[in-house]
């Protein structure tokens, strides 16, 4: 038993060191790589799937038709599925084309695979940027498009904002981090010249990444499953930092826990699929793709040496029971460095006020609550249905107040 907990000690100490060093090394100790401004030339086709979206639909297609981009070069196409109310009306009001697909639609994927093979097929589009619709979309996002295209990037992510950040400590949790993907996971490696990985909206793909690749998901989390596949075939996914979203956070912990099950029972599912096919390809795209997926696995490899150090010092703690104190003292410590970070992450943001305080405060125990969540989809098979998370938040700008 003692060789077992030490084994998994050992591979969970070695991941946490890889994701260390390639969250920080690059934000701290390479050059940040520009991206130069270019001509706006290139064609680009906004997409949203959108399912009982009513009520925040029009400000996402409002805020995409106000973009600093020549109005002839672009096209916002919202698709309406499985809807019983008046998302395709209120999209076509704000200004949408409204796209319909054809057969049966489960997932966001699939809505995604039929419109990308009709779009592609006109031969109209350089390129294709994925919202969801509850996002509201700096009116710089399709110029920043344009230059990363001219800059030789086939995917690219987006920079993931929050419109809400000061609804309740979720929202906050979930600002914070959003906020450190996109600062230390996607920044930290564009500068390494690593690849990032695709995060569920504001995402750009060429059209010759489509053509090369095609949308092929059949998974949860169609992004990450996506992201393998343009590791598979040599693509990498850049980063356009000067691209921002904003995206609804939500405020229930139930829904968020629900939420983040399926993002790991989507990962699992990419681990069980492609880990054996980026490990025989062998690229640092591939291995780094296949360390992404293991990460709910390592949750539980973790937690194993961990129990076992708890148990073999409980009787040290029992025999002294003024250790405890100390014990106390030194999570309290951790705790307010936690707080301390997040807090920096809000004034990195020009977020950090008053309202900030519930988020910053509870960002420990928001990011200590994705291991169960983590847990429970090892554990379980994933859900078999989409579950749609209520979005309510239709505003025309996001809350940003310093």
């Amino acid at each position: 038993m003692t060789i077992i907990v030490s084994i998994c000690g050992v591979i969970a100490t070695l991941y946490t060191v890889y994701f260390i060093v390639t969250c920080f090394w690059g934000v701290l100790f390479r050059k940040k790589r520009e991206i130069p401004v270019t001509q706006p030339t290139h064609r680009i086709a906004a997409v949203i799937a959108a399912r009982n979206e009513a009520a925040v639909i029009g400000q996402l297609v409002g805020s995409l038709m106000a973009q600093d981009y020549p109005r002839e070069l672009f096209d916002v196409y919202v698709i309406p599925n499985n809807c019983h109310d008046d998302t395709e009306a209120v999209a076509r009001a704000a200004g949408a084309k409204i796209m319909t697909v054809d057969g049966p639609i489960h997932t966001k994927g699939d809505v995604l695979r039929k419109a990308f093979a009709q779009l592609s097929a006109t031969g109209r589009y350089d390129a294709y940027c994925v919202f969801d619709a509850d996002n509201l979309v700096d009116k710089g996002f399709f110029q920043a498009t344009n230059d990363a295209l001219a800059f030789g990037m086939e995917a690219g992510q987006g920079f993931r904002d929050s419109k809400n950040p000061f609804d309740n400590w979720i929202a906050g949790g979930f600002t914070a981090y959003f906020w450190f993907m996109d600062r230390f996971y996607c920044e930290s490696r564009f500068r390494m010249n690593m690849s990032c990985h695709l995060n569920g909206t504001g995402i750009m793909v060429s059209d010759a990444a489509i053509r090369k690749v095609g949308w092929n998901t059949n998974t949860l989390t169609e992004d990450l499953e996506f992201t393998a596949l343009c590791a598979l075939n040599g693509i990498k996914v850049g980063w356009m930092s000067k691209a921002r979203i904003y995206d609804e956070q939500t405020t229930s912990f139930k829904t968020s826990c629900f939420q983040r099950r399926r993002w790991a029972s989507g990962s699992l599912q990419c681990m069980r699929q492609y880990v054996p096919k980026l490990v025989r390809n062998g690229s640092m795209m591939s291995i780094d793709m296949t360390m992404l997926f293991t990460g709910n696995l390592m949750c539980i490899i973790g937690l194993i040496p961990a129990i076992g150090t708890a148990l073999g010092l409980l009787p040290f703690f029992i025999d002294h029971p003024w250790r405890i104190l100390a014990l106390v003292v030194l999570f309290a410590v951790y705790y307010a460095a936690f707080c301390a970070v997040c807090a920096v992450l809000y004034k990195w943001e020009g977020r950090l006020n008053k309202r900030a305080i519930p988020g910053i405060m509870a960002a420990p125990i928001f990011m200590a609550s994705w291991m169960p969540c983590s847990i429970w989809a090892c554990l379980t098979p994933p859900p078999k249905q989409w579950k749609a998370v209520r979005h309510t938040r239709g505003v025309a700008k996001p809350d940003i107040e310093e």
